[in-house]
């Protein structure tokens, strides 16, 4: 379109056609997902590749700095290293597969047992557990007894560290007032503001460091465990014995040679000075007198009605599932076994497995189930551990339900009673079954670390951040030229690469005319503004005497530069009532260039005397300059070219009164929405004087309040348009006049990709073929899952003077007596399983 005045960027329609369909496809995938499909390892692959291949990562901008260039070069080997380890680790497609065996999961050839609760009762029960928990967490933080015993921690802290930093004790050490205050508790009954947490996320990372003269290494230990094992084989358990014992006491000899006998006797100093120090600080009395606050917090907990209603709901859901849990094993096992036969259980189970078995280094999860199975029927065979259970369940209910019972002396005698006799069962007579649990456990945990591919993963990460918030001595810094590329490159070429955003077909239909507007593509460089303007200016006078305070604060905003180059626009207008009567489809060009649209608003704090309640606007100007109309298609082209020179001009000073005073209206209905939400905050704040039980965060009242009345105003505007209806159509599906197709439409093409989203076998979908770079050739094969050798307490049970009936590995037997171990047994592939 021929015109003196440009727009940022002029509309290409290769490019534009090319952008849009990418974007239209992005919905395709939006909409696969809500289908339940998902991208298959190839796509994700040539996906990947893709971004990979884009010129922001492939060839970043010149004009960052050298540690932008080096974030790039970490983004792109975190985005690697992901793509080899979900790739290789899900090889087969098995997390497809296993969200897809998950949704058709059904009872299969099982005879329904007694279940007591349905799918959508069970979502109702699992909606009212997470309610009890947060009412549980908001009572706990916001009780006086438990935020005092948190200062009180932070108080000891702070003593602690100066006593190891002389350097910052002035400046860090608590007074000796707040000391002397660690030990009174807080005032009765006193609660606070629940404090927003929502979204905050604390990350601890513990790294722990070895001595280079540690005793000996794992290599070592391992040498000794193979050649115990391969003496037992050949020479039989005598052999094993003997060189077990002389394998112990050399590894035995080794630490001790290893380690200087200074270094001995100064960490013997240092761990009596640490036990006294610690006995300084938290003396007997002291911890007596913290478990009776604790106990004393519960207490108050206890009398608050919310805390009632919440563990009356936990306590109930808890029930009603123990009981479906025991009804479903007890009954007769062809209903579980049916329920098995049901291919997508099945299925659903084995990928699972499999997949948490190769990020753990492609080791087998048998073994771990093996060693908790073993307690399941410990529980089941011994009438004293199930006894004990619910000795505990009963201790536990009267804690939770009766008001006080924790300070009672009686509750002291029952949990001694409880604690001496599962110490007993849990830590003699099947001691060896639960340490062979935690030996699974942390066995079976190490291995996500021993894989190389986790490791190389996790490595590319911390570079990432190292990079990102570190100098190149490791410690944190702030990097100005980092700030500086995302403001002056990353930023611009975000917005630069947005391009052409499609907007969904607008449909409006009334008792006066029916209209519908399609193929609105708007270019992000040539809408956002060119020119934007804040100032303030503020004024305050302190009076005496006769003379009264005031202030006032006056702000200008100014925006300019809004321009469109708009092509290809279809439209179609029917007017039903008046005359004359006219239906009409076509095709439009709109530009507007240069300055384009702009406006300036003038505004400040409100008086007293003033409608308005926080700001008033003072002035709105509004101008639109260089607006260009071409109509290319339509049934009464002729006649709008002869009309359009006449129509622009009158259309144009009443266009700009009527956005002016739109803008006008739409900032103080703005202030009229803050003043009641305000007032309605206030309410909540009054009601709640009255009502502690309901007590809110100030920022709780506020998001309430703005919530119900933005729920008041939908309920208004609907009100005010039920007879008119204004639809946002994505696709063809969801258009209110299915009958009228536009020519370019964009809903049309977004019905192409919704259609496509659903096409495919089961999980699969070609919607998701996004992007033409080439597969990888080289992936990694994944290694074939296997029990891995390792030591863990054998699973035998300890007799009442805590001796082992069963024999267990010589080896074992001799390197722990020599280290002051529990035993271990030797857990052999080749073996089968655990040697006792």
């Amino acid at each position: 379109m021929a015109t003196g005045a440009s727009v940022n960027r002029p509309t290409n329609s290769k490019v534009k056609e090319q952008d849009v369909n990418q974007k239209l496809q992005l919905y395709g995938i939006y909409s696969g997902f809500a289908l339940g499909k998902v991208p298959s390892n190839k796509q994700i692959d040539v996906a990947m590749n893709s971004a990979l291949a884009s010129k922001p990562l492939a060839k970043p901008s010149s004009k960052l700095s050298s540690e932008g260039q080096e974030l790039v070069s970490d983004l792109r080997d975190v985005i690697e290293k992901a793509k080899l380890l979900l790739l290789t680790k899900n090889e087969g497609n098995l997390i497809q597969d296993f969200i897809y065996q998950c949704t058709k999961v059904t009872t299969g050839d099982a005879k329904r047992p007694d279940v007591p609760v349905n799918k959508e009762t069970a979502q109702q029960h699992g909606n009212e557990a997470l309610e009890g928990l947060k009412t549980l967490g908001q009572l706990l933080i916001s009780n006086g007894q438990f935020r005092k015993l948190l200062n009180d921690a932070f108080v000891l802290a702070r003593d602690v560290a100066t006593d190891g930093a002389q350097n910052a004790a002035n400046r860090i050490r608590p007074s000796e007032e707040q000391i002397s205050q660690i030990d009174r508790p807080a005032d009765d009954n006193t609660w606070h503001e629940n404090p927003d947490l929502s979204g905050a996320k604390l990350k601890d990372q513990l790294k722990s460091q070895y001595d280079k003269n540690k005793p000996f290494n794992k290599d070592e230990a391992k040498s000794a465990a193979q050649d115990s094992t391969l003496a037992s084989a050949e020479g039989g358990s005598g052999a094993g014995t003997t060189t077990g014992v002389q394998n112990a006491q050399n590894l035995k000899d080794k630490a001790s040679a290893n380690v200087p006998e200074e270094t001995k006797q100064k960490g013997r100093e240092a761990f009596d000075k640490t036990k006294n120090y610690l006995g300084d600080k938290m003396p007997k009395e002291r911890r007596e007198q913290t478990i009776w606050r604790l106990k004393k917090m519960i207490v108050e907990i206890q009398g608050h009605q919310d805390y009632q209603r919440a563990i009356d709901t936990l306590l109930r859901l808890a029930e009603t599932y123990q009981g479906h849990t025991k009804n479903v094993a007890g009954q007769s096992g062809d209903s579980v076994k049916g329920a098995h036969t049901d291919t997508g259980l099945k299925s659903a189970e084995a990928d699972l497995k499999v997949l948490i078995e190769r990020f753990a280094n492609s080791t087998s999860m048998d073994d771990l189930f093996d060693s908790i199975n073993q307690i399941y029927r410990d529980a089941d065979q011994d009438p004293e551990l199930k006894g004990w259970f619910k000795d505990l369940d009963r201790y536990i209910r009267a804690c939770l339900k009766e008001q006080g019972y924790v300070m009672q002396d009686a509750a002291n005698a029952e949990w001694d009673k409880i604690y001496e006799k599962g110490n007993f069962l849990l830590r003699e007579r099947y001691r060896n079954h639960t340490n062979r649990v935690v030996d699974e456990v942390k066995f079976f945990a190490d291995q996500f670390d021993h894989d190389h591919q986790n490791k190389a993963f996790a490595d590319a990460m911390e570079k990432l951040f190292k990079d990102l918030g570190n100098d190149e001595n490791g410690k944190p810094a702030f990097k100005k030229h980092l700030v500086k590329d995302l403001s002056s490159v990353i930023l611009p070429a975000i917005f630069e690469h947005v391009r052409y955003v499609p907007i969904p077909r607008i449909e409006y239909s009334d008792n006066m005319a029916d209209a519908v507007i399609e193929n609105l593509i708007i270019e992000g460089d040539n809408l956002a503004p060119n020119v934007f303007e804040f100032s303030t200016d503020n004024y305050f006078r302190w009076g005496r005497k006769q003379l009264n305070n005031s202030n006032k604060n006056k702000v200008m905003m100014s925006v300019s530069g809004i321009q469109m180059d708009l092509r290809d626009v279809s439209y179609y207008i029917k007017k039903k009532q008046g005359f004359p009567s006219i239906t009409d489809k076509g095709v439009m060009d709109i530009f507007l260039g240069g300055t384009g649209f702009s406006f300036k608003a003038a505004m400040e704090t409100a008086d007293k005397k003033d409608k308005n309640h926080f700001f008033k606007v003072n002035n709105v100007t509004v101008d639109v300059k260089n607006m260009k109309i071409k109509v290319k298609q339509s049934n009464y082209k002729l006649l709008f070219s002869i009309v359009k020179p006449l129509l622009l001009r009158v259309m144009k000073p009443i266009l700009q009164k009527v956005i002016s005073a739109q803008i006008k209206n739409n900032i103080n209905q703005l202030d009229a929405l803050a003043y009641d939400i305000d007032q309605n905050a206030k309410k909540a704040e009054k009601d709640a004087k009255n009502n502690p039980d309901q007590v809110a965060n100030i920022y709780q009242r506020y998001f309430n309040a703005a919530q119900q009345r933005l729920q008041k105003g939908q309920q208004k505007t609907e009100e005010k348009t039920e007879d008119k209806k204004v639809n946002v159509a994505f696709t063809n599906h969801e258009s209110i006049f299915k009958d009228i197709s536009l020519p370019g439409g964009t809903s049309s093409k977004a019905t192409e990709y919704k259609d496509l989203a659903i096409k495919g076998d089961k999980w699969e979908s070609p919607v998701f073929n996004l992007g033409s770079a080439k597969e990888t050739s080289s992936l990694p094969r994944v290694a074939e899952v296997t029990r891995k050798p390792h030591n863990v307490t054998p699973s035998t049970v300890r007799d009442g003077s805590g001796l082992q009936p069963n024999g267990t590995s010589a080896f074992s037997n001799q390197v722990n007596d020599a280290f002051g171990a529990q035993p271990k047994a030797n857990l052999s592939l080749n073996q089968g399983g655990v040697t006792q």
